[in-house]
């Protein structure tokens, strides 16, 4: 999954199930930064239960959803740590760590350097079939992008570049399949 831009409808086949456990699905998040220095401060991963178009109509990449999506459930939560006032001071021969800025996230795998705040311990839960999930990256600069994700019942995964509407609505670009929402 790509966050950045219209357009990034993917669809992912499940991994090979273990022997007794069926596999979760992996979804990978590849983040882009624009501005020079930019880092990744947060990243926020939100469950819903069902969701209903609300509205579709064409842009120049094809057509645009407009889905609420019912429920939202904080499920994984990180970011990077709280700097000291003193760690900025460049006089105090303080080494200056470079910014966290990962290209990719691999869900449920906490990127080094970040303080996780959800769950207390431990990684999240998997992804669950029939559910959806966005993930919100917000970045040092304040630039924020959003990817609504739908597994599927055969853990494949639909993929698509959201922009927030009001509450829990976002709109989903491009050309979001009609068995996208479901109750």
């Amino acid at each position: 999954m790509v966050l950045a831009g219209c357009g990034t409808h993917q669809s992912a086949p499940p991994e090979p199930a273990a022997a007794e456990e069926p596999a979760s699905p992996e979804a990978r998040i590849s983040i882009t930064y624009s501005h020079p220095g930019d880092h990744l401060q947060s990243m926020v991963v939100t469950k819903y239960g069902g969701a209903q178009t609300l509205r579709t109509g064409e842009t120049s990449q094809g057509s645009a959803s407009v889905v609420r999506f019912d429920g939202g459930v904080v499920v994984w939560e990180f970011a990077a740590p709280e700097k000291g006032l003193v760690q900025d001071l460049p006089l105090l021969g303080h080494k200056h760590e470079p910014p966290l800025a990962p290209q990719q996230v691999k869900y449920g795998t906490l990127p080094a350097g970040f303080v996780q705040s959800t769950p207390d311990s431990g990684p999240p839960e998997p992804l669950q079939a029939n559910q959806y999930y966005v993930f919100t990256v917000i970045r040092s600069s304040g630039s924020m992008s959003y990817e609504a994700v739908k597994v599927n019942g055969d853990g494949s995964l639909e993929a698509f570049a959201a922009e927030p509407r009001a509450g829990n609505s976002f709109r989903l670009c491009c050309n979001v399949p009609a068995d996208f929402p479901s109750s």
